[in-house]
């Protein structure tokens, strides 16, 4: 076997000449990924087409069926469908070691709907290789990155490197909507020793990433006839008022949480209210108001007492506006912590230094302020990173594709960094 400890220059070297070799097995597995069609809740889709692949290539991997998790057994079946036929695959490109670290290369395998089809230029879930690109949904959002980890893992295989440490694949249902894939992934590997995350960053390491909560705001007014409207209580004009507020806050919170992985960006915290909602008739004074959004949160921000900040905000909106015989309620509903990984960790240095070899330049370190399941792994305390090929701007998008040569170029980074981590683990 090849260990680690021979010069890293050779072992490079014949890295970027085994990932080239792999270029089309890669871009066919992408283009037949795409076309499992694995909307969340239906992850089965994809399972026979990974589980084939792992097993005609020689790795080991287990099944974890949700159901049978004590995750899964303490979900809700409402916002659970199907776990009995809900499936994590964890895949080792060789058997997995007693007493040895383990590194996890984590992406999902579940899709968001495709949508208004006839929106869509080619069918989407193609997975046609054209124009030098593979389309379809899920090429960015996941199933791209995904491809670049699986095959990063298979070129190190092929070169039959030994690492201080195993790598595992994670490939998780339910990103898109509640995490428990992710969630129950850490009763097969429990305390991993570093992670990388696999999402569509642009190529570009991001060692930071946004918390969020989703909530409710409720109000309740009076209705009156529109050409009496001083006889009513307009909820919608107070929710306006609650939402002002709320605003403030958040654009104060953008400079006090901005720092180098989110400083070419507008906020590291984004607030936004994606729904808003108010009165029954155009004639009518709003007696009811409800908007719904996120509220971003900040590594090392307690999420109690975010809520707790937001609540006493709105009760003093209440107050000021003589609100308080019907006071204002809020609804909350799914959460994930911000987290951040230091510069100056090992994980982050390998990502780094490999990203600027295979771009041949300096790259600058990113935060996203788009929730994954990053989240489950970087508040607790392990090294985490995301990184993948892909432009979130097409993920969830019609016409949604990736860039075969990002595909295969993150595969190598993907490779150099688990290298440049081993040597850092052994000096």
């Amino acid at each position: 076997m090849t260990r680690t400890t021979e010069p890293t220059e050779r072992v490079v070297g014949r890295l970027q000449e085994t990932v080239e070799d792999l270029r089309e097995p890669m871009l066919e597995f992408l283009s037949g990924a795409v076309r499992c069609p694995s909307v969340s809740g239906d992850e089965d889709t994809i399972h026979g087409f990974l589980t084939g692949w792992f097993d005609a290539n020689g790795w080991t991997h287990e099944t974890q069926r949700l159901h049978l998790t004590a995750t899964g057994r303490a979900a809700d079946p409402a916002t659970e469908p199907r776990l009995d036929h809900r499936c994590n695959i964890v895949a080792w490109p060789r058997p997995p070691r007693d007493h040895v670290p383990t590194v996890v290369l984590n992406g999902h395998i579940d899709v968001v709907p495709p949508g208004d089809v006839e929106s869509w230029t080619l069918p989407p879930f193609s997975g046609m290789r054209r124009g030098g690109r593979v389309h379809g949904r899920g090429s960015v959002d996941t199933k791209g990155p995904v491809t670049s980890g699986v095959f990063a893992l298979q070129a190190l295989r092929n070169l039959d490197v030994e690492l201080p440490f195993d790598v595992a694949v994670q490939l998780v249902v339910a990103e898109e909507t509640t995490g428990i894939g992710t969630r129950a992934a850490f009763e097969r590997i429990t305390q991993p020793a570093a992670a990388i995350v696999l999402e569509p960053t642009c190529g570009i390491a991001a060692p930071a990433g946004t918390g969020l909560l989703f909530f409710r705001v409720e109000i309740d007014g009076v209705s009156a006839h529109t050409s009496a409207p001083w006889r009513g209580q307009d909820a919608f004009l107070h929710l306006m008022r609650i939402h002002s507020a709320l605003s403030d806050l958040a654009d104060a919170r953008a400079e006090e949480h901005r720092n180098e992985y989110f400083a070419d960006i507008p906020t590291p915290v984004p607030f936004v209210m994606g729904t808003v909602r108010a009165g029954t008739w155009r004639a009518a004074v709003p007696d009811t108001a409800e908007m719904a959004g996120r509220w971003g949160v900040a590594a090392g921000e307690d999420l109690d007492e975010m809520r707790a900040g937001i609540e006493a905000l709105v009760a003093k909106v209440d107050a000021d506006a003589g609100w308080g015989a019907r006071p204002s309620r809020i609804v909350w509903q799914h959460e994930l912590p911000g987290w951040q990984t230091d510069a100056d960790t090992p994980l982050v240095q390998a990502a780094r230094e490999s990203v600027d070899a295979v771009r041949r330049s300096a790259t600058p370190l990113v935060g996203m302020t788009a929730a994954t399941d990053a989240a489950q792994y970087g508040p607790r305390g392990i090294p985490t990173i995301i990184y993948g090929p892909g432009d979130t701007a097409l993920a969830h998008s019609p016409d949604e594709s990736i860039e075969e040569d990002e595909v295969v170029a993150s595969a190598e980074v993907l490779a150099r960094t688990v290298l440049a981590l081993a040597s850092r683990t052994t000096s």
